[in-house]
């Protein structure tokens, strides 16, 4: 399995970090410039929920669905574990109060953890399958970059300006 994290302090109140993720349906989108949808397709994002998502990633067209596995949110603390449909990869996103604002961490992995036959699918999905897709520095450096996005939404309300649809989808495969 391969396991990304990318996490930030935040100069900001926590209280507008668990706005963003309450808003997450429509923050998403804002978000990046490369993220295009966003549904909550049960209108939430509590276990059991389902979540559709779509961004373009370096001309990678990353349309994804899954269900929520974990969420937990209290006042100082928010985890969202979401699995997607082929049950490949892990999305999470936790946040939490800290004594300087908050702390946000994005980690997604990818996958099968399961002995044995774990390995050889992996091996199969990432180096033959889907070995373009697979590629874990572009994946991590949008990870990054939506993190830096995020700081800037929190501390300055200020949103990235957004790509041109037709320009995003140029040359996506």
């Amino acid at each position: 399995m391969i396991i990304l994290n990318e996490q930030i302090d935040i100069r900001a109140p926590y209280e507008k970090l668990a706005a963003w993720l309450a808003n997450f349906e429509e923050e998403f989108v804002r978000w990046s410039p490369y993220h295009i949808e966003c549904e909550l397709l049960n209108g939430g994002c509590n276990v059991g929920d389902k979540v559709r998502f779509r961004e373009i990633v370096m001309n990678l067209d990353y349309n994804v669905t899954g269900t929520i596995t974990e969420s937990i949110q209290d006042e100082d603390h928010f985890r969202i574990v979401f699995q997607s449909d082929k049950k490949t990869a892990f999305i999470t996103f936790e946040g939490k109060r800290t004594t300087e604002g908050c702390h946000f961490s994005h980690t997604e992995a990818f996958g099968m953890s399961t002995p044995v036959i774990g390995p050889i699918l992996n091996f199969l999905v990432f180096k033959v399958f889907f070995k373009r897709k697979a590629n874990w520095q572009v994946i991590r450096d949008d990870m990054i970059l939506d993190n830096q996005y995020l700081a800037e939404i929190l501390t300055e309300s200020r949103y990235p300006e957004r790509i041109p649809m037709e320009e995003l989808l140029k040359g996506v495969n």
